[in-house]
């Protein structure tokens, strides 16, 4: 009993230094995430529901050049909120998997100078598929206009 205690006791002191960190994001803040990633099986029956505003490794950055980019390529609209315009950029990613496998993460990733770069993550518990599972995200992004 004293050694769960003193371990405890230990532990809030000394916290463990951990790399992983999330950010949060919200409406008017530089940008706002927010991700919905389903899993259906080979029926289309839904497995798993997911979604977040809390991203780790965020890259602002590379994000900001892949909403410059696909900007350019359609016509997002502007919406105005409390008086401030805002662009709202939606993209789906979708997967079908052909092997089992365990996923504990979504993740937006781009090419840039022909090699994949890290843009956000949503670490999450994760979920097991199987073959003819799909999974689809739907990342919606809010970022304030001129």
């Amino acid at each position: 009993m004293n050694k769960m205690i003193l371990f405890g006791f230990v532990f809030l002191l000394f916290p463990l230094n951990s790399s992983f960190s999330t950010t949060q994001t919200e409406i008017g803040n530089h940008i706002f995430i927010f991700v919905q990633t389903t899993v259906r099986n080979s029926d289309g029956q839904l497995v798993v529901y997911l979604e977040s505003t809390k991203f780790s490794d965020l890259d602002l950055l590379a994000l900001e050049s892949f909403l410059d980019f696909e900007v350019s390529r359609g016509s997002d609209p502007i919406i105005t909120i409390d008086g401030q315009n805002y662009q709202v950029i939606r993209r789906v990613q979708s997967q079908t998997f052909d092997s089992e496998d365990l996923v504990a993460s979504t993740i937006l990733s781009d090419n840039v100078a022909e090699k994949p770069v890290l843009v956000a993550r949503f670490a999450h518990d994760g979920y097991a598929v199987i073959p003819g599972d799909t999974l689809e995200s739907m990342w919606t992004f809010v970022r304030p206009v001129a």
